[in-house]
C-alpha cells in the first residue's frame, strides 16, 4: 500500500517528478514564501503557517458538513481496489484524513509543490508533483472518485473547462467527480468590505473568478460526460446571530479568516496601497465585524457521475 500502480502513471514518479522546467520554485515576500512557477496564479503562500492554516480549515469544513464528501461513493470505501485522485491537495489534511479513515483505498494527491510531509503519512497515501494544467500523469479511467475544492484562486475562468476535461478523463465511467469552492463574504461590516474588494481585486488582475462557486454545476453540465449533478450548500457563519451552540464554531470561523487575512497581506496591502502595519490594524478592525454583522460566506458542493 502506499504506492500507485505503474500502469496507471503516463509521465510521472511518485514525489519527484517536476510540474514544468526547471526554475526557481519560490520567492519570498514579507517572510512568506510563495508559489513562483510559470503560469501558476494561485495567490496565497506555500509555507509551514499556511500548512497550519490548511489543515485548521479542513476541520472547519470537516464539522460544517459532518463529512468529508457528499458524492454517494460510500460503497467503494472498502474496496481495495478503490483508487482516489484529491487534485490540489496542499497540506494534504483532506487526503490523510480520508486515508486514515478508509484504509484499505488508495490516493493519490496531486499539487504542483511538495507540501505534505514525506515520511509521517498514512501508507495508503501517495503524493505526486503535478500540474493539472500541464496535463495530470494518469491514464484515462485511472480513478473511482475525482475530488478537487478550494482552487478557484488557481485557475483562470478561461482554464476551468479545460481543468473539468481533464478531472473527467481520469476519471472511470462511472465514477464520480465532487467539486467544492466557497463565495465571497456576505453581510460584510465597511472594513471588511475593504478587505473584500481588494481580494476581489487582485483575483481579477491575475484572470481568476471570485465567483466560481456560483458556476461549478454548469462548468459539469457543459462538460457533455456527466450526469446526475448535484448541488448543495452550507453557509459557514461568524457571528452574533449564531446560537449558544454555534458560538464556539463561529469564533473557529473567524480564526480562520484571520490566518486567510495574512496570508493574503503582501499581495493586498499593495494592491490597497497601504503599509503593512495599516493592513494589520484594518484586519483587526475586520475581525470584530465579522461578529457584530454576522459575516458569513457559502461553501459549495457539486458532484456528478461520470457516463458508462
Amino acid at each position: 500500500m502506499g504506492t500507485c500502480n505503474s500502469k496507471s502513471i503516463k509521465k510521472a514518479n511518485p514525489i519527484n517528478s517536476p510540474c514544468s522546467p526547471k526554475e526557481i520554485e519560490f520567492r519570498y515576500i514579507d517572510g512568506r514564501r510563495f508559489h513562483n512557477l510559470e503560469n501558476v496564479v494561485y495567490p496565497l503562500p506555500n509555507d509551514d503557517d499556511e500548512t497550519d492554516r490548511l489543515h485548521f480549515r479542513h476541520f472547519l469544513t470537516r464539522y460544517i458538513w459532518q463529512s468529508n464528501f457528499s458524492a454517494p461513493i460510500n460503497d467503494i470505501l472498502t474496496d481495495s481496489e478503490t483508487q482516489i485522485l484529491d487534485v490540489g491537495c496542499g497540506a494534504a489534511s483532506w487526503a490523510f484524513d480520508m486515508a486514515t479513515t478508509y484504509p484499505l483505498i488508495q490516493i493519490i494527491g496531486i499539487d504542483i509543490s511538495q507540501q505534505p510531509p514525506t515520511y509521517i503519512k498514512p501508507d495508503n497515501f501517495t503524493f505526486v508533483k503535478a500540474n493539472v494544467l500541464e496535463e495530470i500523469p494518469f491514464e484515462e479511467n485511472t480513478f473511482d472518485y475525482v475530488f478537487q475544492r478550494n482552487l478557484f484562486g488557481a485557475f483562470t475562468e478561461q482554464n476551468w473547462p479545460d481543468v473539468i476535461d481533464e478531472l473527467v478523463r481520469v476519471l472511470k465511467p462511472g465514477g464520480f467527480i465532487e467539486l467544492s469552492e466557497p463565495s465571497m463574504l456576505h453581510n460584510a461590516g465597511p472594513a471588511t468590505k475593504r478587505l473584500c474588494e481588494a481580494e476581489m481585486d487582485a483575483m481579477k488582475l491575475r484572470g481568476t473568478d471570485p465567483f466560481t462557486s456560483q458556476k461549478l454545476d454548469k462548468y459539469l453540465q457543459n462538460q457533455g460526460q456527466l450526469r446526475n449533478i448535484k448541488k448543495e450548500i452550507r453557509k459557514c457563519r461568524h457571528g452574533a446571530k449564531s446560537n449558544q451552540a454555534e458560538l464556539n464554531l463561529s469564533k473557529t470561523a473567524i480564526n480562520n479568516l484571520v490566518n486567510t487575512y495574512s496570508a493574503w497581506k503582501p499581495r493586498l496591502a499593495k494592491i490597497m496601497k497601504i503599509s503593512f502595519e495599516e493592513y494589520d490594524e484594518l484586519a483587526k478592525i475586520s475581525e470584530k465585524e465579522l461578529f457584530e454583522y454576522d459575516t458569513y460566506y457559502n461553501i459549495v458542493r457539486v458532484y456528478a457521475r461520470k457516463s458508462l
